[in-house]
């Protein structure tokens, strides 16, 4: 590779002009363009360090090959210049700086125990607001269904801090044993508290004395010959024994800890965490970036950016390489914390064997990655040769529309980069000019105003994928041409379809050739736009769904006399839907504040004839 050309003697004398304190550094190329965002708790002698002929780092040789100029910005503390460099990246998305996509967020538990009577609350982001936060659980599905069940044995509150003030009689949930209900003064403070402790030890794997206590509680009941009781508490203890028997104890002094490990080839680097809580491995994760930052500049943007969005920040951090400013890193992650974190490189024990746990589950990520990105670049070719187009599609956008006999309209777009999902770049549309059930006119308009709206909605496609057959793509191809663009590559796809106990194959439709195509079902070409395909529908119909349950919830509650928009909105936030209010006691309605026994009636005549 060529030197860098040698910095100017302007440049030179710019920076031997930076001040020494803390900041945000930002080098330019000769259109004044933002090549690379760093932080330093010293400027002038981390800018001058670039300058310099001794740093070899592949980064910085490439990086110097463009930049002609540096600005800074001065900030009061390191922790201030860690914060404002995250904020730059997202902004400037400067082209030699790791960016750290993070579609996927783990579910966190929620408890505030500075609550009286606290609930549990599913989370996927960390607020800086004291309370408890368990977790990450790795499936989503699974930790529902083990909080339902812990409601079974640990009855806890499960309704909004604004209905336990107003309740004046216990609920469903209560009459079924799911809820100790506090609104009414059925539990103290300290009986709910045990029920919380039981919950949060079965959630974290631990004891905590607990089971003893459990244990001693029921042979009490026992002997006073309360044998339900008894028999509630066994069950508690049970679970709570069982929950211990099924963790596997990986880090015997309990702590919490993220062990970060770094694997790279071939111009990819992946970045795998292992999230160790109570001393048990509870989830794994791993980020494919493309970048050829050295293993300890990728370890300091990684942890900046990854704890800057909201997760959990635990006592330890294990690393394999101390990051640049570590000190500054450490204390910026402490104060959100709210207590000391330790960034560490392990070197025996048990840090060690995580680190090394870590550090496999990198290099099979990196592997596995590597065969999804081989295959996925022989089916981008394949698409190619079928479709006759003039190279693998990088881009491929889908399109797809859902309605419920006509009514909210909306269509989704998925998108496909280098043959994987990119979801963070989905959109969605409501249909707003085409009439309900015209597809035809609503693919001719999502078409128009995906693509008036330019690169403000992604760079642009390679390829359209429209769901549909040729009145779909032809409808799709009239939106070029209502913005005088030229039409790109595109192709419809009709879905297969049974009749007469005969199932017809997908077939792709093309503009200008009156035969579909029909390939084999097992073609990567085909099992590659029809995941473009289902990604579309999938993500149009969910939120079809969310337009239509908001629209459900409102429209039974409009035209009712005395129920305008304020007390619709007491009443959808109290009861929490349509369907709440209609079962609701008319007592709890008519008490509601604003409501009384006269709109009450009203409001449940309406409902019932609604039902009828």
């Amino acid at each position: 590779m060529a030197a860098a050309p040698a910095p100017s003697d302007e440049l030179k004398r710019r920076v031997a002009q930076l001040p020494t304190g803390p900041g945000v550094y930002r080098w330019l190329d000769v259109h004044g363009r933002v090549l690379y965002v760093g932080k330093a708790a010293n400027l002038r002698s981390r800018v001058r360090g670039y300058l310099g002929v001794g740093d070899g780092r592949h980064l910085v040789r490439l990086l110097m090959r463009r930049a002609v100029d540096v600005s800074v910005v001065p900030t009061a503390t390191p922790e201030e210049a860690l914060l404002l460099e995250n904020t730059l990246i997202k902004q400037e998305k400067p082209p030699y700086n790791l960016r750290l996509k993070d579609d996927k967020a783990y579910l966190l538990v929620r408890v505030d125990r500075r609550h009286a009577f606290p609930r549990l609350t599913l989370v996927r982001k960390v607020k800086r607001d004291k309370a408890l936060y368990l977790g990450p659980f790795a499936s989503a599905k699974s930790v529902r269904r083990t909080l339902r069940f812990l409601r079974t044995l640990f009855p806890l509150r499960t309704c909004s801090d604004r209905e336990l003030e107003e309740r004046t009689r216990p609920c469903l949930y209560h009459q079924i044993g799911r809820c100790a209900a506090p609104c009414v003064d059925l539990i103290d403070e300290p009986a709910y508290k045990a029920l919380v402790d039981g919950t949060v030890a079965v959630l974290r794997g631990r004891d905590d004395g607990l089971l003893d206590e459990l244990r001693r509680e029921m042979h009490a009941a026992a002997e006073r010959l309360e044998f339900e009781k008894a028999a509630v508490l066994r069950d508690r203890a049970d679970a709570l024994e069982g929950a211990l028997a099924r963790q596997e104890v990986v880090s015997p002094d309990g702590k919490d800890r993220d062990v970060v490990a770094v694997a790279a080839a071939g111009g990819v680097t992946m970045i795998a965490i292992v999230y160790v809580r109570d001393g048990h491995v509870v989830a794994t994760r791993a980020w494919p970036e493309r970048t050829t930052l050295a293993r300890r500049d990728v370890l300091g943007a990684f942890l900046g950016q990854f704890y800057a969005g909201g997760k959990v920040v635990p006592a330890e951090i294990l690393v394999e390489e101390l990051p640049d400013d570590v000190e500054g890193l450490g204390e910026l992650l402490a104060e959100w914390r709210g207590r000391p974190v330790n960034i560490a490189v392990p070197r025996r024990g048990t840090g060690h064997e995580l680190l090394d746990l870590a550090k496999r589950h990198a290099q099979q990520a990196l592997e596995e990655h590597g065969e999804k990105a081989r295959a996925a670049r022989g089916a981008l070719q394949r698409l190619a040769e079928v479709l006759e187009l003039t190279g693998p599609p990088e881009r491929i956008e889908g399109y797809d529309l859902s309605h419920l006999r006509g009514t909210d309209p909306v269509a989704g777009m998925s998108v496909l980069v280098g043959g994987v999902a990119d979801s963070a770049a989905y959109r969605h549309f409501a249909i707003r000019e085409a009439a309900g059930g015209d597809d035809y006119a609503g693919m001719r308009e999502v078409v128009r105003r995906r693509f008036a709206a330019g690169e403000h909605l992604g760079a642009l496609p390679d390829l359209l994928l429209i769901d549909g057959g040729r009145g779909q793509l032809e409808a799709a191809a009239a939106a070029f041409g209502e913005l005088g663009l030229a039409v790109p590559p595109m192709v419809g796809l009709a879905k297969a379809r049974t009749r007469g106990g005969e199932r017809s194959d997908e077939r792709i439709v093309r503009l200008g050739h009156e035969d579909p195509l029909v390939l084999a079902p097992d073609d990567p070409a085909l099992r590659l736009l029809v995941r473009v395909r289902d990604e579309a529908h999938r993500f149009a119909g969910r939120y079809q769904r969310t337009r239509r349950g908001k629209t459900l919830s409102t429209s039974a509650l409009d035209g009712i006399p005395g129920v305008g928009p304020a007390r619709r909105r007491r009443l959808l936030a109290h009861f929490g839907s349509v369907e709440a209010i209609r079962n609701a006691p008319f007592e709890d309605v008519a008490a509601l504040p604003g409501i009384g026994e006269h709109v009450a009636r009203r409001i449940r005549e309406r409902l019932e004839e609604g039902s009828a």
